[in-house]
């Protein structure tokens, strides 16, 4: 224990005593530690949209027509897990600002402008990762992070799909090609702590593997195979439980600087009388040079559990997106985009021309 010499004077006098010091320090050693372990990140995302009529369907599509916005700021305190048996971390992200009221995470029916995205708590036991608190779900090709999807505006699929769970989550990677993951959590729908009134099971029931195909077989080696079910029921949503798959797969780099992914989301519904929904997404990627790429979404299908809005029994679903990321600046996602949205039925077309700027820390 090392001490300055006014330090020492004041033990002498008795004003303070060695003990406390010592606790001092170490409780200064330990916030330390912990300070140089949490890494700080997040972004601001800004927008513009246009649109020929008032839009929805999709992730907040009703918001800021014809008009510039702020959309989150997302703010992420995080320590990674290391390598160790026993390992731990933790993730504590937050979103604030008007998009914070759209993800559905509060317990009651008014959201806030400040609301949770996820917190949990990673450990490690006999190889296997465990996520407890609230998690995003295992199903899904987009998520809510506006700097990890292609695009400014969400799908369809991610529309009908859960986001948030509250639960666990464990994960186990077989082999550097295969990995699993299965879990137990409140419901299928984003509030976190909310339990389920349905008739079906009391609890909702995660899965997920993930396979590469390995380089045995030939041009189609690196392809990824994925699949995740959620099977369960709503905060406060009686009937029978509804059962979530998903379904993708990633190509390899078949031809230079593209990629081509397929998903495809189903939902079958546990509420008597309501109809299914299926659809299928497309997504390329094409990297022009370094700094400039060419991102396309076509989406098909048909959605039959919404009861309001534009996905309303909607059927003959085409989506096209066509969205141009350029970099203009370090740190920061600059991307404009056209959508085209249309479905069986007089009057339905949605058209959207939208601007984005993500500065991320």
């Amino acid at each position: 224990m090392n001490m300055n010499k006014w330090t020492m004077g004041l033990a002498a006098a008795g004003v303070v005593s060695l003990s406390s010091v010592a606790q001092a320090q170490d409780a200064a050693a330990g916030a330390e530690a912990l300070a140089a372990s949490t890494t700080l990140s997040g972004y601001v995302s800004t927008g513009y949209k246009y649109a020929n009529s008032a839009s929805s369907g999709y992730f907040r599509a009703d918001k800021n027509r014809n008009s510039f916005s702020l959309d989150v700021v997302d703010l992420k305190l995080s320590s990674a897990q290391g390598d160790g048996a026993m390992d731990t971390g933790y993730t504590v992200e937050l979103w604030m600002g008007p998009g914070a009221q759209s993800i559905g995470t509060a317990d009651d029916a008014t959201e806030g402008t400040v609301e949770l995205m996820q917190a949990n708590i990673d450990l490690r036991i006999a190889g296997i990762d465990l996520k407890v608190g609230q998690f995003g779900t295992v199903v899904g090709a987009e998520t809510y992070d506006y700097t990890s999807n292609a695009f400014y505006t969400h799908s369809f699929g991610f529309a009908v799909e859960p986001t948030h769970h509250t639960g666990v989550l464990a994960s186990y990677t077989v082999s550097d090609d295969l990995q699993v993951s299965a879990g137990l959590a409140n419901t299928t729908t984003a509030e976190t702590n909310g339990t389920s009134t349905g008739s079906g099971s009391s609890k909702t029931y995660l899965g997920s593997v993930s396979y590469t195909l390995p380089s045995g077989t030939g041009q189609l080696a690196g392809t990824e195979l994925y699949y995740g079910i959620v099977s369960g029921n709503g905060t406060g949503v009686g009937g029978d439980d509804d059962v979530y798959h998903y379904a993708s797969i990633t190509l390899p780099e078949l031809v230079a600087n593209l990629d081509i992914s397929l998903a495809w989301d189903r939902v079958d519904s546990g509420t008597a009388g309501t109809g299914d929904d299926n659809i299928v997404g497309l997504y390329l990627g094409y990297q022009v040079n370094d700094d400039l790429a060419l991102n396309v979404r076509y989406e098909q299908g048909n959605v039959n559990t919404q009861s309001s809005g534009w996905l309303s029994n909607a059927d003959g679903i085409q989506s096209v997106t066509v969205g141009l990321n350029y970099k203009v600046w370090d740190n920061v996602i600059s991307r404009i985009e056209y959508r085209n949205d249309d479905k069986d039925g007089t009057g339905s077309a949605q058209k959207v021309i939208a601007a984005n700027l993500i500065y991320s820390f």
